[in-house]
């Protein structure tokens, strides 16, 4: 019999029946759903088509009209492919223009469809975790998934984060099947879906080769299952490189990541990027100094690097603490290079800001904000650490969360870079909690045993190592 002071917590590991359990992911999916629909149908982006967006754009108009993947100006009298963007967004844009009547009914099918793929984003994730947790708990989790306030107005913008957050989600939906069923096929499946996520941010290209070395390391999968999804992975990836090896290499994605790096290394960017866009005279001269030297560094690597490495030799102390610090800020709540707050560009009517009930949601998350931050630094730590051949998904989320975590942290660390993992972190904080709480519990009863199990094991994840 369990414990009366788990049950009474709340701690009961059975789960739904699998109606119920459906019904109530029908529930949390509907409340997304509407949720977006309610503000994309209210909040207004000022010229959506600028920043980052220009760019996405220019792709999908070239795709369309020219069947070439170029950055160029739309009308441009030569467009000569390059690869400084990564394909698949700029593809599911142009999928829309080329079915959209005009570019009025273009724009708002891009929305709604980020709409519905951002509502379909939470419960594929809360799937894809059945067995981290209670399903009471992960409904619950689902739930803050719905309407966190980044997750929601991200969707009206067209940038990458949406699409990029589903096709991460999609992955670990068949990663867990996969290692259900030790089946190669859904494990094929599993590393096509990060393939198509890291030709949306290539920031995710070494992460599946990671995790299939991590479930080797650690015996979580079959070795057939673990080199399945490093050559699976690899395999979209892998054209695309091939592709861009015929191109010059002036426009690529390499020289992209470069300037990351240069305005990563930066303490002031973030400062003299809003001091620029307020009209400060001081904070323009800062930010084109910043902008010289990363196209120096996209220019020509070895100088950029020695530059980089001249500047951090003169004030060593500054940039350990800035660099200490990146962690924090890529998890912090107001975006640093755009509008502020949860807005990218200037975004206007946001029912975040007018409607008195998602005021209310929105000061409720930006107060759960930093104990999200910290549940999730516990929860990786107790995976991590800890973690078995228990529920190997949950340990690859923990894994993610880590990894970009560095990566962005050596590069550019800004809080709109998290929006795509902002349900990983959810899930992996509610598992943190868990952890939390089950050790509280022993230590007021004074029992010394192993820790309690923190959630329904799955049988096909615990037994088959995968």
């Amino acid at each position: 019999m369990r414990d009366p002071a788990l049950r009474k917590a709340g701690m009961n590991n059975a789960s739904l029946s699998h109606p119920a359990w459906w019904l109530a992911m029908a529930a949390v999916g509907l409340c997304a759903l509407l949720i977006r629909w309610y503000y994309l149908s209210h909040a207004v982006v000022d010229h959506p088509v600028r920043g980052d967006a220009i760019q996405y754009y220019a792709y999908a108009w070239n795709l369309v009209h020219h069947g070439t993947f170029s950055m160029a100006p739309p009308g441009s009298a030569q467009v000569l492919p390059d690869s400084f963007r990564d394909p698949v967004y700029p593809a599911f844009l142009a999928i829309w223009m080329y079915a959209s009547a005009d570019a009025s009914s273009w724009y708002w099918h891009v929305l709604a469809s980020q709409g519905l793929l951002g509502a379909l984003t939470v419960v594929l994730l809360a799937n894809a975790a059945r067995g981290w947790l209670p399903d009471r708990w992960l409904i619950a989790t689902g739930l803050l998934m719905a309407i966190w306030p980044h997750n929601v107005s991200i969707n009206g913008y067209l940038l990458t984060e949406t699409l990029y957050g589903f096709l991460c989600a999609l992955a670990f939906v068949f990663l867990r099947l996969a290692l259900r069923r030790a089946s190669v096929g859904w494990m094929t499946a599993a590393g096509l879906a990060f393939g198509l996520a890291a030709l949306t941010n290539a920031v995710l290209v070494p992460f599946a080769i990671l995790l299939a070395i991590y479930m080797a390391v650690r015996k979580l999968s079959p070795r057939r299952l673990t080199m399945t999804l490093a050559l699976s992975a690899l395999l979209i990836p892998g054209c695309w490189s091939m592709r861009n090896m015929q191109l010059p290499a002036d426009a690529s994605s390499s020289g992209r990541a470069l300037i990351n790096l240069v305005q990563g290394s930066r303490p002031d960017y973030h400062s003299s990027f809003r001091a620029m866009a307020d009209g400060d005279p001081e904070g323009l001269r800062t930010y084109r100094a910043i902008q010289h030297e990363a196209d120096v560094a996209a220019a020509n690597p070895r100088e950029g690097l020695s530059r980089i490495g001249a500047r951090m030799a003169g004030a060593p102390v500054r940039y350990l603490r800035w660099y200490l610090s990146k962690p924090a800020l890529l998890w912090d709540w107001g975006i640093r290079i755009g509008q502020g707050d949860i807005y990218v560009y200037p975004t206007y009517a946001s029912p975040f800001l007018r409607n008195p009930a998602f005021r209310i949601l929105a000061s409720l998350c930006w107060a759960l904000n930093p104990l999200v931050m910290v549940l999730a630094l516990a929860g990786c730590i107790s995976l991590l650490w800890r973690g078995a051949r228990k529920c190997p998904t949950s340990q690859a989320a923990a894994l993610l969360l880590v990894y970009v975590t560095l990566v962005h942290s050596i590069l550019q660390a800004e809080p709109r870079y998290a929006i795509p993992y902002r349900g990983f972190e959810i899930l992996v904080a509610g598992l943190g909690l868990h952890v939390i709480i089950h050790w509280l519990l022993r230590q007021r009863r004074g029992d010394t045993a192993p820790a309690a199990r923190g959630s329904r094991e799955d049988p096909g994840e615990a037994t088959r190592g995968g």
